[in-house]
């Protein structure tokens, strides 16, 4: 399975390269790059939200076999919240658009990492990552934070906890921030 998910990370980040757009790789890999692998079904990306990086992700998605599965926003917004996209084996990819202060910031501090060996990709900031996994508040989420948290820890990596609860109280999601506190690996 990690393998093959290997490959999907690499084949859209492909394409969203050749669509010269800035983009993050976020959830389950993004989380890998980090900590010890663990499986994930999916990739998920934040990439910019304006219209012409849409549209050039997009078409470079199509270009590369991506076809849309399905999108979530507003009918008037030209650029949706999230699309989802399947590859010929059915394996999803998701794109976030970022559309908020702390997407754009997410994307102008990501860093090249591995999510998996030989995979150099953007990824968002530790940080980042944190508050999109308590935003999303799933109890994989939770446990995807702690295991960050103590792989950094274990490097001797500090966190900006300040930014962190900045976006988390921005995004009303404090409580959560202080529960994974609580509870420190």
């Amino acid at each position: 399975m990690i393998g093959d998910v290997r490959q999907l990370l690499i084949d859209a980040g492909a394409a969203l390269d050749s669509a010269g757009v800035a983009y993050a790789v976020i959830g389950g890999c993004a989380r890998n790059a980090y900590a010890e692998a663990r499986a994930t079904k999916d990739v998920d990306f934040v990439v910019a939200g304006d219209p012409a990086s849409y549209d050039a992700a997009v078409k470079a998605l199509a270009a590369r076999g991506f076809v849309h599965a399905s999108a979530v926003g507003e009918a008037t917004d030209p650029v949706p919240d999230l699309v989802l996209y399947r590859d010929a084996k059915q394996r999803r990819v998701d794109i976030l658009f970022a559309k908020t202060a702390f997407e754009e910031s997410a994307l102008a501090r990501r860093q090249t990492r591995a999510p998996y060996e030989a995979v150099q990709l953007p990824v968002v900031s530790p940080e980042d990552l944190i508050v999109y996994k308590l935003i999303a508040g799933r109890t994989q989420d939770f446990a995807d934070v702690e295991v960050v948290v103590a792989a950094l820890a274990s490097e001797g990596r500090a966190l900006d906890w300040a930014y962190v609860e900045k976006w988390c109280a921005d995004w009303d999601v404090a409580d959560r921030l202080v529960r994974v506190r609580s509870h420190p690996v």
